[in-house]
């Protein structure tokens, strides 16, 4: 009988992981994965890996969490502070300094077999979340290529929240200024643009510079709200685009 070659086991760190390492609730570091997922998922050509495990907590009761490879974490942590990347970076290099676990399907009991098997469905369960998700990603790819200017109402109603709302947590994001106008590094990104307008005033009418937002800055500020990791700071720009 030929001899089996044992596999190895592929370095990978879970969101339970990546939440220690934070500081963060895991619940947000899982919210980040989805996000970062249902960005990813719009370049067939990446080669992206997250899985879904099943753990127990605290009280026994099964809970979700995800594990995923390098690339996919340091994805995920690049709109993090410097300090927990750091930490996320040194914690890579002390897995990767130890020797990988690896398994001999010749050796496996049936149980460690079923568990190996509900880890393949796992991910195709994954698979087939990321594939119904794929339309949405398809309509904010056509907005961010298009022409087309956004009213705060219009762009509001889009992202499914307020105007008022909006602009009150871009104001806390330090995108746009007490005042209404988004800082002059958002206007240079192309997130934002100025258009003349004119209201009237009885016999007059008043000149006045109305911000729209661009189909680019409608999907910078989708995936700024999917994440939500920059609530309360000042927005690194790229970071979180």
């Amino acid at each position: 009988m030929p001899s089996i070659i044992p596999a190895a086991v592929p370095t990978t760190m879970t969101s339970r992981e990546i939440a220690d390492l934070t500081g963060k609730q895991h619940a947000h570091i899982m919210r980040d994965i989805r996000a970062i997922i249902d960005r990813l998922k719009a370049d067939p050509n990446l080669d992206w890996h997250c899985e879904t495990e099943t753990y127990s907590d605290e009280q026994g009761k099964p809970r979700e969490m995800y594990r995923m490879d390098k690339d996919t974490t340091l994805t995920l942590v690049s709109g993090y502070d410097a300090v927990l990347r750091f930490r996320i970076i040194k914690r890579w290099q002390e897995l990767e300094a130890t020797p990988p676990q690896t398994f001999d399907l010749a050796t496996m009991t049936g149980q460690a077999l079923r568990e190996l098997a509900c880890k393949i469905e796992e991910c195709a369960a994954l698979n087939a979340r990321v594939i119904t998700m794929q339309p949405k990603a398809d309509f904010y790819d056509h907005v961010a290529g298009s022409d087309a200017l956004f009213e705060r109402a219009d762009a509001a109603k889009i992202l499914r929240t307020g105007p008022q709302r909006l602009w009150r947590q871009l104001r806390e994001w330090k995108i746009v200024q007490a005042g209404g106008q988004p800082y002059q590094k958002y206007y240079d990104q192309g997130y934002f643009r100025m258009v003349p307008v004119l209201i009237n005033k009885g016999e007059y009418s008043i000149p006045y510079q109305q911000v729209m937002v661009t189909g680019k800055g409608l999907v910078f500020l989708k995936a700024l709200m999917d994440s939500k990791v920059m609530q309360g700071k000042s927005l690194v720009v790229g970071e979180a685009a």
